[in-house]
């Protein structure tokens, strides 16, 4: 049965739970405000969890918490861990056990995920997930918009026990409704100033761009995904990003977020440059001048980001 503190029935046919997923990015927190402004029946009844890596942004557990406050509901926190024969299990318990390490090092003997061998979705999010939940049966609600109607949910395969329901699409909304709702409710997530997407602070979907703003705004957490790529008993190789591992982003940051911010600023139509609160040499000025951050939290950089529409790439799960 899903374990809940105070959930003491077993989710059935007739009876099932209702549960919505959390990732700490715009559509699913969006979703829960959604559901409490909409449909109060459900939302009364409803279950929130986080599959935690224990690898995300500051930002994005302090949004948690600021949602849990908004919603008047608890979240259910879950991790993976790794049981005997290396089986991933979960918990819902305080533990000083990191969930990435645990699965990296117990199961995968220091193999990191990559495009073609993502595990860290699997084993992390999912699996955990489908343990939490049991054979007990229960509706999801899922973020996904009326927009991208080619995007997927989750459905887990062999069993008939949850079944997905996509209220956005229900009802017709799209991203500009989402950011509309989120600015006029419980506001939008710090780091989307300068991420496309929510997640762990290290990613093979991450931008070089993102990289490079991470080295300037958390020093500590760039040298945790540096020390991914270099900590390899047999000798392997390894870069978050495809052909230059983290210490040529280091070493050149500042030139990589100011040729991403040129590239940006000229592909965006003359209409568009007119929303931008500051100049392009006003932008590479802050660069230069280590205001990275002031620049940052003008939204010009999300701004550059959205000229090329809403980021597609990477895993359901983590994205929404």
């Amino acid at each position: 049965m899903v374990f809940v503190p105070g959930i003491k029935t077993k989710g059935t046919i007739e009876d099932p739970h209702h549960i919505i997923g959390l990732s700490g990015g715009k559509d699913s927190t969006a979703l829960a405000v959604w559901l409490k402004q909409t449909r109060p029946e459900i939302f009364n009844k409803a279950i929130f969890y986080f599959t935690d890596t224990q690898k995300e942004l500051p930002e994005v557990t302090e949004y948690l918490d600021k949602l849990e406050i908004y919603l008047g509901k608890p979240i259910q926190y879950i991790k993976a861990t790794v049981g005997d024969k290396k089986r991933i299990q979960f918990t819902t318990e305080e533990t000083e056990v990191d969930s990435f390490d645990d699965v990296l090092y117990n199961k995968y003997n220091g193999f990191l995920p990559a495009p073609m061998s993502r595990w860290c979705t699997r084993d992390l999010k999912i699996i955990p997930m489908e343990q939490w939940i049991g054979e007990d049966h229960c509706i999801s609600y899922v973020g996904l918009r009326a927009d991208e109607p080619e995007r997927t949910g989750y459905v887990r395969k062999g069993k008939s026990n949850i079944t997905p329901v996509y209220p956005f699409r229900e009802d017709g909304l799209g991203i500009n409704e989402i950011f509309k709702l989120l600015e006029t409710t419980i506001g939008i997530p710090e780091y989307y100033k300068w991420r496309t997407r929510s997640g762990c602070t290290f990613c093979f979907f991450q931008r070089r761009v993102e990289y490079s703003i991470l080295f300037h705004l958390y020093p500590d957490l760039f040298k945790d995904a540096q020390k991914y790529e270099s900590e390899h008993d047999d000798g392997r190789i390894f870069s978050w990003i495809k052909d230059r591992p983290l210490n040529y982003v280091a070493e050149n940051s500042k030139d990589i977020i100011k040729r991403y911010i040129k590239k940006q600023y000229k592909k965006s139509s003359d209409e568009y440059k007119q929303t931008y609160t500051m100049s392009l040499d006003d932008m590479l000025k802050h660069i230069d001048e280590d205001r990275i951050r002031e620049f940052i939290d003008t939204w010009d950089l999300k701004r550059l980001h959205d000229v090329d529409g809403e980021n597609k790439d990477g895993c359901t799960v983590c994205a929404i």
